[in-house]
């Protein structure tokens, strides 16, 4: 028994001993380190802040990546210790890593309408930058012809995408017809027939041309014109500096009047010179409590008689030259050039 305690008693003073001078030779060296003040590392390069570290005698550790909107990629965006803390030789600096602004796809907006493909460019965190346009054989009219940044690159979120978009098919070129001294309508169906447009109508008062010819247009006759070039035609009219709109030329109004409801046919006999001289719409008996329908061009003035029972119980006058042509309740569409000279037969309106 007293051996064991004696050899329990060495192991022990020799644990204590061993433990002691392990303890005061930690003790030793770590008040013998260094001290080092942590220098700023937030938005330095990596390459520089594992030089820095490296040459100061502290450890980098990378932790991870993270994206951000304004520290560079592959540069520090936090630090621990934080700058200007004591640290000692040999300990760990924790350090994460930028991967920069994050970026998107940029979509493929080629073939796809100029309107749609602003919509996809919001959706997918773009900006509009610069829209150009051209003429395009394969590319529909405002439709998205090339991009740039290119389909299917990655791209900042919010940077600006520029657009190049087509006009259509580029319009051929032609002679400007001369239509001077030819009426309204004639000079537009001329105009229609070499593909242009008319853009504007204005009229002017020349009491030695007819009514309705033209004064003057431009461009003048002979100029170079294509189905984009915008065409002034100033008419002979009663008044000047009064504007009629081209849709005009090309739309019909339906003027109807009802006759009273009663037992006995009425005679109508309706007159008008939409035609040049005067002639007969209807002359015939018809039912009480039918309407009269008459299809009147827009583009002339035009005078329209009714004669119930031989008495004159309106006249209504169409005069393109005025917004209210006071002609009561009509139906205004777009017509073709023929349906300006058919008036709906009085048949159908028996009927």
């Amino acid at each position: 028994m007293k051996l064991i305690l004696k050899y329990l008693f060495i192991f022990l003073t020799a644990f204590i001993l061993a433990g002691s001078i392990a303890y005061y030779s930690v003790r030793l060296f770590t008040q013998s380190a260094d001290e080092i003040i942590l220098p700023e590392l937030t938005g330095k390069n990596i390459i520089y802040v594992l030089e820095t570290l490296t040459n100061m005698g502290l450890n980098a550790k990378l932790y991870g990546t993270r994206y951000n909107d304004t520290i560079p990629r592959y540069s520090v965006i936090s630090q621990d210790p934080q700058p200007g803390a004591t640290i000692k030789k040999g300990r760990d600096v924790i350090i994460y890593i930028s991967k920069g602004a994050k970026e998107n796809i940029i979509p493929d907006l080629r073939q796809i309408p100029l309107e749609q493909a602003l919509i996809l460019l919001e959706k997918n965190e773009f900006k509009k930058g610069h829209i150009s346009f051209t003429y395009s054989l394969k590319t529909k009219n405002k439709s998205i012809i090339a991009q740039y940044p290119k389909p299917f690159s990655n791209a900042l979120k919010g940077s600006f995408c520029n657009l190049l978009v087509s006009r259509g098919a580029k319009p051929m070129g032609m002679v400007m017809p001369g239509i001077k001294g030819l009426q309204l309508e004639k000079a537009s169906a001329i105009i229609g027939n070499h593909h242009l447009a008319i853009s504007k109508i204005v009229s002017n008062v020349d009491q030695n041309q007819d009514y309705g010819v033209i004064l003057s247009y431009s461009p003048g006759a002979g100029s170079y014109v294509t189905g984009d070039t915008p065409i002034t035609l100033v008419v002979n009219s009663t008044e000047k500096n009064k504007i009629m709109t081209p849709d005009k030329l090309n739309s019909t109004i339906l003027l109807t009047h009802s006759l009273a409801p009663g037992f006995l046919k009425r005679h109508v006999r309706v007159e008008t010179d939409m035609f040049g001289p005067i002639v007969e719409l209807y002359n015939e008996y018809m039912k009480p409590g039918v309407d009269i329908k008459i299809l009147v061009p827009l583009r002339k003035k035009t005078n329209i008689n009714i004669f119930i029972d031989h008495n004159l119980v309106r006249t209504i006058i169409i005069d393109p030259w005025k917004e209210d042509n006071n002609i009561g309740d009509t139906l205004l569409w777009e017509s073709s050039p023929l349906q300006f000279y058919q008036p709906i037969s009085p048949d159908l309106v028996k009927n």
